[in-house]
């Protein structure tokens, strides 16, 4: 099985509070949660794409709470493009397992965008691999 087909989105919930609301995220009960390596934000400025990126080990989480961000999937085995949009509105987690290719744009055209990934792992550099957006 290709590991394209256990990406997974899961809604989360959104508390709403007159004075600000509480976005859910990630809890140790989750399906979706292994164990805990680190959480990172990237920030993609408006107009912009990021990817293409590999990741050989790291299972992520991914979650867009400011602005609207395209996901784009490639398979290799079948040479398909798979796309996921997560936004404020389109609230919930993307469960993204290693060995995928994965780009991602901005399609907010007023502002940057913040992803934030939960990950099983430490990012190491020789963990990942880039390539340019261009050459898949």
């Amino acid at each position: 099985m290709s590991n394209i087909k256990k990406i997974r989105f899961l809604k989360k919930k959104i508390i709403y509070q007159p004075n600000g609301n509480v976005m859910k995220f990630i809890k140790r009960n989750d399906k979706n949660f292994s164990e805990f390596g680190e959480v990172y934000f990237t920030w993609i400025k408006k107009k912009k794409t990021k990817g293409w990126k590999f990741h050989k080990k790291m299972h992520m989480n991914l979650i867009v709470p400011i602005g609207s961000v395209k996901f784009t999937f490639f398979d290799k085995k079948s040479k398909k493009k798979y796309n996921f949009n997560l936004s404020e509105k389109k609230y919930g987690v993307l469960y993204v397992p290693p060995k995928i290719w994965f780009a991602f744009e901005n399609l907010n055209k007023k502002k940057d965008s913040l992803v934030v990934n939960f990950s099983n792992i430490i990012h190491k550099k020789r963990e990942s691999i880039n390539k340019d957006f261009k050459s898949i």
